[in-house]
């Protein structure tokens, strides 16, 4: 195999993995959708600072089981729950409007 082709296949293997990566954010969101739904119709506030704690302090942990810079995964895991915050955001606030319609 040349150097050209190894590269290629390396890079082939990288665009599987991010598609798997992307799909999972994807699959997170639509999660935080139903946990979002789940709270507002049992009246539980969206933010859970104790839960935003524990997900920061498990990247964290996983980081330094796995050699892997622990300041990275931990401000890749803000930049994911700054979205599902906001997403839950959105879908508390919809839920919430869709309730004092019925009313």
């Amino acid at each position: 195999m040349t150097e050209q082709n190894e590269l290629q296949r390396l890079r082939a293997e990288l665009d599987a993995l991010d598609g798997t990566l992307l799909d999972t954010v994807r699959r997170r969101i639509d999660l935080g959708v139903r946990i979002a739904r789940y709270k507002s119709r049992h009246g539980v506030p969206m933010m859970q600072p104790g839960r935003v704690s524990l997900v920061k302090d498990r990247a964290a942990r996983y980081a330094a089981d796995h050699g892997l810079d622990e300041s990275f995964l931990v401000n890749l895991y803000d930049v994911i729950i700054t979205e599902m915050c906001r997403v839950e955001d959105l879908v508390m606030s919809r839920e919430s409007l869709t309730a004092e319609d019925r009313r």
